[in-house]
This record gives structure tokens, sequence and C-alpha cells, in this order.
């Protein structure tokens, strides 16, 4: 296809051992334990890593003491190469005397990740740090070009960006009080202590966020200086004789998004937070907002996953596009997270791992899974070609009701309907038909009823009424089946058959109740047997099972802030006639968010948005590029049409 963009291939790190001539005299270090890059000419640590480590980068920023005065801290990394600078940080913040429930948030950038082999070996140096490096092995990422967002601990997380340093830090967003810089030398890779790099590194920082590297080059003071970094000298760790530390003057918090796709910055961290709906997506966002220290209730009319979440099975696989654009980094980084948040939950008939495979019937199809293998989509192990389509390895049959439970966990759940979103001086007033209750934000995540609210009304969502059929006493397949409609076994990987066919798609209009048929269920089996005859013969009367699914004319969910729709049709007005001028940011509605839109691929990208749309709340590194965030705006589709010069002007009372 002319045009495409193309996806960068991330390789491992090549690694050379036994470097004993590169480590510091009298090392506590075995020398087959110090790995060095023969690409750069360098040693990823030497002597005893952790203590250097400790010297450098943890006292060369004031912590842990700074740890013990803030509920919430940053810090941001360039070159997150053996992970040693996060392990030691992690311990120290551990063991610091800090606020209760304070959280840390680790970001760094990795052009050349270690393999698993590799990564353990090293770590086999630090004895100490032994357990803390075996959790942070099991959750580390497959080595995919983008943004990993890791839950590594109740109150710790780590964003990795794997690819090229300066592209990640560009497409990043983030609010970093302390910086590790510790690449290979300026003189082996002086791309990573560009000037280019500093500024992203500047626009990336809080106010005074501070600094600390082992390098005193004159290349790296004056790019620092030019960023807006103050610097100065002070005694080196071992051999080195000085290193630098400083803060930055004044942070310069220039956004990379367009101002009409303003994400809406952090609110109080302890917030009282209404989740309107108890689905996937109310479920997954009441998981996130808890690990973050806010305090959600949802809200649900009947009870929690009623709707589509309640079906008897749902899929786990990705969706790939071919190129490289935001919609496809979504929808991979999605898959990802999802199979990560699920082997965290490992609860037992939760998931069933029996892989999946994706049908080619036609040669169009065929063209294109060949395209993405040669595109390395993912990675080896993560993707194999067949001669009638791609399998998946990781992928498998999940229980949506199930998840949904255990993402809800301890949240309160007011089962009523939610009539009115009102807008107060301190924040909002949720009203059901017997009550009303004040947050101090709320999140609309129920789905299509999320056009009830004046606040969303003028958004372009769409219903779908879909079945899907159970069949209990049907020998169940190896794996999943996809040839546009899918066959798949049971959730239960222990079960002794079953088998799920769907879906159906019918339109359906806001108010309307999804219902079974006979004609649904002949529609599954027929779908099936035009490519899989033999899976759906003879099969007995099913359990049958219809929901509703909303989605976008983009095919992508819509999640962020909610816009100011009065603001929005005069602000960027200009839009339409094609003017070119220093239009506003935009504003939004105060603590105000929506989720909603995920079509049938809720349970893989729910998870993810959620834990965007957190990030987002919180002001901490986020788990997607300003382009995602851009791609899944609510306010994305007024602009498009705006710039077409046939947007509608949108409104809504100001206190609803």
């Amino acid at each position: 296809m002319s045009g495409e963009r193309t996806t960068t291939v991330i390789d491992h790190a090549i690694l050379e051992w036994g470097a004993s001539d590169k480590l510091a005299p009298h090392s506590s270090i075995q020398p087959d334990c110090a790995p060095r890059s023969p690409i750069f000419d360098d040693v990823y640590f030497s002597g005893d890593g952790p203590a250097e480590t400790d010297y450098v980068f943890l006292r060369g920023n004031s912590l842990p003491a700074r740890f013990e005065h803030t509920a919430q801290f940053q810090i941001g990394e360039l070159g997150f190469g053996t992970g040693l600078n996060f392990l030691v940080a992690w311990d120290r913040w551990e063991k610091a005397n800090k606020p209760e429930n304070a959280t840390l948030h680790f970001f760094s950038v990795e052009g050349f990740p270690l393999a698993p082999d590799d990564l353990e070996r090293a770590h086999e140096a630090w004895p100490d740090l032994g357990e803390r490096a075996g959790v942070l092995r099991s959750k580390l990422p497959p080595p995919l070009p983008g943004f990993h967002h890791i839950e590594i601990g109740d109150h710790v997380t780590l964003t990795l960006f794997y690819g090229d340093a300066l592209e990640g830090l560009g497409r990043a967003n983030a609010n970093i009080n302390a910086w590790f810089f510790d690449g290979f030398a300026p003189s082996k890779n002086p791309a990573m202590w560009s000037a280019e790099i500093f500024n992203e590194v500047a626009r990336l920082s809080a106010d005074k966020a501070s600094f600390a590297t082992f390098t005193v080059a004159g290349m790296v003071r004056r790019n620092l200086e030019s960023a807006g970094f103050a610097w100065q000298k002070t005694p080196g760790h071992g051999r080195k004789k000085e290193m630098l530390v400083g803060a930055l003057n004044k942070a310069d918090r220039i956004s990379k998004s367009a101002p009409w796709h303003r994400r809406a910055g952090p609110i109080n961290p302890r917030a009282s937070v209404a989740i309107i709906g108890a689905g996937v997506a109310g479920a997954s966002l009441a998981y996130e907002l808890t690990r973050a220290g806010f305090r959600p209730t949802l809200f649900e009319a009947i009870a929690p996953a009623s709707g589509a979440s309640g079906n008897m099975a749902g899929l786990i696989m990705p969706r790939l596009d071919v190129g490289d654009y935001p919609a496809g980094r979504f929808h991979i980084s999605a898959y990802i997270h999802s199979l990560r948040l699920i082997g965290v939950l490992n609860t037992s008939g939760l998931f069933n791992p029996c892989g999946a495979k994706l049908h080619a019937t036609n040669d169009r199809e065929r063209e294109r899974h060949q395209k993405l293998i040669n595109q390395k989509i993912l990675p080896n192990g993560w993707i194999e070609p067949h001669a009638d389509g791609l399998f998946f390895p990781q992928a498998g049959v999940i229980n949506p009701s199930r998840l949904v439970e255990c993402l809800i966990g301890g949240t309160d759940v007011i089962t009523a309907r939610v009539s009115r979103l009102v807008q107060t001086e301190q924040g909002w007033l949720v009203s059901t038909e017997n009550q009303t209750h004040e947050f101090d934000a709320v999140i609309i995540a129920n789905g299509l009823d999320a056009l009830r609210f004046t606040q969303a009304r003028g958004l372009p969502i769409t219903g779908s009424a879909g079945q899907i059929d159970y069949f209990p006493d049907a020998p169940p397949p190896d794996h999943i089946h996809v040839t546009g409609p899918y066959c798949a076994p049971s959730p239960d990987a222990g079960a002794d058959g079953g088998l799920v066919i769907g879906a159906t798609y019918l339109p359906i209009d806001l108010g309307q109740h999804a219902k079974t048929s006979k004609d649904q269920t002949d529609a599954n089996i027929a779908s099936v047997a035009q490519s899989l005859p033999d899976l759906v013969r003879n099969l007995n009367t099913p359990v049958s099972r219809a929901s509703v699914r909303c989605t976008t004319p983009d095919q992508l969910p819509i999640a962020g802030p909610v816009p100011d729709w009065g603001f929005y049709a005069g602000a960027y007005d200009g839009l339409r006639h094609g003017r070119r001028e220093a239009f506003p940011d935009g504003q939004m509605r105060p603590n105000l968010y929506i989720l909603t839109a995920l079509g049938s691929r809720g349970l893989v990208t729910a998870p993810y948005v959620a834990a965007m749309i957190t990030a987002d709340l919180t002001g901490t590194p986020a788990p997607a590029d300003h382009e995602v965030y851009e791609a899944l705006h609510p306010a994305r589709f007024f602009i498009r049409d705006l710039k077409r010069g046939y947007a509608k002007p949108v409104s809504a009372p100001a206190c609803e």
C-alpha cells in the first residue's frame, strides 16, 4: 500500500560476557557477570553496581530523603539497560519513611532491551536484589516498540518505552521529579546526550526537577545548560573523579498535542470518583483508580456485568493493522496490557490460554497476513504463520463476568440508574431516582446509555445487538477459530466440553433491549459452517445470550475528558474556514471523563484505556503516546467535522 508507515523492529541487545578488563580494580563482581555492549564498546555496569547507582543517582538526586515528603514521586531515566537503577530505586523506596499509600512511578527508555536469559545472568551479580529482580523479569514486556505500562507492586509502576530515545521522549507525557541520565558514555553514544534529548527531558520535567549523571563531558554540560538545567560538578564514584548533578530552572510544559486534544491534568490524589456503569469499562476503571489511591464508587442500574460483559465467553486476541499508526499501536498495547493484567489476577477459571487462529479465507487476507509477518508486528513466539492463517499462542478465552468481579474487588457498588449529572462548585452531583450523591469527579462508562446524559449527547455513538451461543455438550475445539465469526472452547480450561460461537450484528437504538432468537442462533452456526463445517455439525440446543455493544465511526473507543462543547464551537470555528491561527487550549468540563464505545473488543481494550485515563487523573507517566490519546479523544469527531465544514453546534446547560 502506497504511503504506509512502517514499524520499527526492536532487537534484543547483543552482549559480550567476561569483560574483565572493563571492571574496576578489586571489583567484587565475577567477570562472567559483567555484560558489555560490543556495539557501543561500553559496559552496562562495573564494580559494585548497586553501590554506584546508590551514590550517583539516588544520593545525586537527594533520594531517598525526598521520598519522605511526597505522596507521589516520578523518576525518569535514559537507558534502562539491566534495570539496575530501577531495582535500587524500588528497594530504597520501599524502605523509606514515606507517607501512607505513597506511589513511585519510574519512566525509562531503552533501544535494545536485554533478552530474558541475559537479564537473568546479569541479575546474578546482585544477590541482595534477587527477589526484586525476579519480580521485574516476570513482568517485563516482549520486545515490541512503544510504551509498556507495568504494575510492579501495589504502589510502584514502571513505564518503559522500547525504541529510539528521542522518539520515546517526544511521544511521552510525564511530570518527572528526578532524572537518572545513564546511557552509554557520551563518547560511545553521543545521540543519547544530544541537545534534542535534553530539550525533551526539560519538557517532561516538573518544576525544579533534579538530575544526576556519571559524566562531566563538555557536550553534556552545554546541552543541559541550553535546555534550562543548572549543573555543578561533585565527587564521582570509584575511579570516576567527578560527576554532574543539578536541577531545571523552570519547567516548560509545552504540549505536543493539538490544543483541542488537550488532556485534563491531575486531580486531588484522594478524590472520590463516581463511575457510571459496572461493565468491563467501569470495572477496569475501578481497579486502576483504587490502585492509584482514589475512592471510586460504581453505579449500575441492574447489576455488575449485566450487559455485554456478562456473556459466557469473550476473546482475548490482538487486532493487527498493517503500518505504524495510532490505532494499530493502541490495539497491540492493549493486547499486551490485558494479558499482563490477567496474569496478575491469576484467578482459577478466569482464562483459557488456548491460542487463536485467524483464518485467511481469500487471497487479499493472505496477502495482508504476509505483510503483518514481514512487518514483525509481534515478536517471535507471539505470532506464527500457518498455511490457512495466523496463530497467536498467547490468545485465549476469558470469562467476562468473572473478570468484572475480579476488577471490581471491594469497590462500592450502588444499584441504581443514574438520571442526571449536575456540576457544582465543589464537584458533581450524581442523581438517581431516590437519592443524590456528591463526588469530586465523574467518569461516564455505561456504553450506549452515555447518550442519556446531556454532556455526551453529541457524540457519534451507535448501538449494535449481538448474540452468542454456548453449546455445553459439544466437543470443544483445541483453540479459537476466527473466520469473521468465531468458534471457541469454554473459558474454563478444565471443562469437559463446551463450544461458543458468535456473534451476530444487528442495529439497535438507545433504549431498546437486545433479544435472543433461533434465527440468530442459525445465523451464527451458518457463518461458522462456511469455513469450519465439522466444528458445528450436530449441535444441540444452546444457551444463548444477547447484549448491546456500541461503536464509533472510526471503530475506536471514546476515552478522555469531556469537552465544554460551547467553548469548542466558538474557539475553533476558524477551522471551518481553514484558518491558521494560534488557537487556545481546549476547555473541558471540570473533572468529568468518559469511557465508552468499546465495540466488540472491550475485554482487550478496556483495561488499557482505564490505565490511560488514570494516568491523566494522577499526572503520572502516560502508558501511551500523545497520538494514541488524540486518536481516542472525545473531541476528535467534532474537530474533524469542523475541518470538513459541517460540524453542528453541540451545547449543554452550564450545570448539567
